[in-house]
């Protein structure tokens, strides 16, 4: 695990030490876009900027509606019991949380600001 940063509102918080992205799905089924990312906070804000910008384009009917998927993963060296290294889910074993635990209970403040959702 990597030290401590705090939230916004100052209550501290563990952040993993491997390394992360955040992925879209823009349309399921379909091939995976990947952000790779220096942090949670990171990840945070990228998948709330792609939210914001899906969310933009299907207001001005720019793309149907439609299934997609978003998430945070990481490189560990054990993916899958066997040894071999790979991408798993998010998962923070200091704070016992995955990522959508984790990105609610610790980086709910952390909102990225567009001209579209004010």
């Amino acid at each position: 695990m990597s030290m401590n940063k705090r939230d916004k509102s100052g209550q501290a918080f563990t952040k993993v030490k491997n390394k992360l992205r955040a992925y879209h799905i823009p349309q399921i089924p379909g091939d995976t876009f990947d952000v790779y990312v220096t942090d949670e906070v990171e990840a945070k804000r990228i998948l709330d900027v792609l939210t914001q910008q899906h969310l933009w384009l299907y207001k001005n009917n720019i793309i149907p509606n439609f299934s997609n998927i978003m998430g945070v993963e990481m490189w560990v060296e054990d993916s899958d019991g066997e040894g071999t290294p790979g991408w798993n889910d998010y998962w923070n074993d200091e704070e016992g949380t995955d990522w959508d635990e984790f990105e609610t209970k610790f980086l709910n403040d952390y909102k990225v600001k567009t001209s579209h959702n004010d």
